[in-house]
């Protein structure tokens, strides 16, 4: 193109028009081909023929192995080739135009970037399309947990009342089976999902044991239905309305003996000074008691529990508030964090009555001004449940 300029510059004044346009037709049709020879040393003769990628490539997880689907539009499609591990493993796929395919791929628990590639009977191909996917397994499997149970008890009228934690849905969780035996003895099984927080139900066969599975599918695609081992519930807890408080050792107005048995996790029980602090409490119903669960205070700490709570424990157990058992003193920790202490008994033992004493105090960290600290006398504890057993 230079060379014309320079040329329409040398002629301008000296040719007419048509016959400059004609020498410069000329020079043009020369430049080309002149080009088209120094560009043809790089080409392939006949060109390379590209095929069409697949399309709507996604893959269903599963353990230890995946499902890939997707669509193939290219007429000429022969055979699709799916690659990982930097190419080093494969899979040929035979393919029909037009036709959707799905392909099992047993694959180790991990992550994987799939790599699928169209052939042609003469062994073209298409660029190839990358999949990110991953497969789980046994370390997967280890991480599941049923969903959580916050309370469970009955009133012992056929009813059974159940509170629910949070699914972890995060993990993969899609929702839990309960299992039960209705009163007329048939198993039943309720579905609950994820976003259901209490199941109540008025046809439990009291005293039986009943079950929960949570299930679980790390893309909601269900390939393979994953499942913690079932989970068998053998303890109720006796239904506070049911009880009450009969007698204690001391009290503070607002935070009365009786709030360590209402069922209410803001209230409390706060005691007068000295240890040992103790209260009895009428379950109003006889039961084989398995464990207690004793819940720190919140209320005057901002979230963390209050350390004015006992290092030392004690429970008794009557059938008729008369004739008392010692069923074990039990150390209790009253450090700074917020949990339930759960307290299970070596053995069983039939109880109406339940005593509850705060024995001591050796030490208790310091929360603020009058709140723990040395020679904490007070004891402020927010809940005492009462667990008893189920049988087959």
């Amino acid at each position: 193109m230079m060379m014309i300029k320079v040329f329409f510059q040398k002629v301008r004044y000296r040719l007419p028009a048509v016959a400059a346009i004609a020498l410069a037709g000329v020079m043009l049709v020369f430049s080309c081909k002149e080009q088209d020879a120094m560009f043809r040393q790089y080409t392939v003769e006949g060109g390379i023929s590209y095929l069409g990628a697949v399309s709507g490539a996604k893959a269903r997880i599963g353990v230890d192995r995946l499902e890939l689907s997707f669509s193939v539009a290219d007429p000429t499609t022969a055979k699709v080739g799916v690659y990982w591990n930097e190419y080093e493993d494969s899979v040929m796929i035979d393919v029909e135009p037009g036709e959707p395919v799905q392909q099992i791929i047993e694959l180790p628990e991990g992550q994987y970037s799939l790599f699928i590639k169209s052939y042609d009977a003469q062994g073209n191909t298409s660029n190839p399309l990358e999949l990110i996917t991953r497969t789980v397994g046994a370390k997967y499997v280890t991480t599941l947990t049923h969903r959580g149970i916050k309370k469970k008890m009955t009133g012992f009228d056929s009813d059974l009342y159940i509170e629910w934690e949070n699914a972890d849905a995060g993990n993969g969780a899609r929702f839990t089976d309960l299992f039960y035996t209705s009163t007329d003895g048939t198993e039943k099984r309720i579905r609950i999902e994820n976003g259901i927080s209490e199941t109540r139900i008025d046809d439990y066969k009291q005293g039986a044991a009943f079950k929960r599975v949570t299930y679980y599918s790390p893309d909601n695609l269900w390939l393979d239905t994953i499942t913690p081992e079932i989970r068998i519930e053998s303890e109720l807890t006796v239904d506070k309305k049911l009880g009450q408080v009969t007698g204690y050792s001391t009290q503070t107005s607002g935070d009365e003996a009786a709030r360590f048995y209402d069922n209410d996790l803001n209230t409390v029980w706060q005691t007068g000074n000295n240890y040992p602090h103790h209260i009895t409490i009428d379950l109003g119903v006889e039961v084989p008691v398995t464990s207690f669960s004793i819940v720190p205070s919140i209320k005057y700490t901002g979230g963390r529990a209050d350390p004015r709570a006992p290092t030392t424990v004690r429970f008794e157990v009557s059938r008729d508030n008369d004739i008392w058992t010692n069923v074990g003193e039990y150390a209790y920790d009253n450090a700074l964090y917020f949990e339930e202490h759960i307290i299970k008994l070596e053995q069983a033992a039939n109880a109406r009555y339940v005593r509850f004493t705060g024995v001591e105090c050796t030490g208790a960290p310091l929360y603020g001004a009058g709140i723990g600290g040395p020679n904490t006398v007070k004891m402020v504890l927010a809940e005492l449940n009462v667990n008893f057993q189920l049988g087959d």
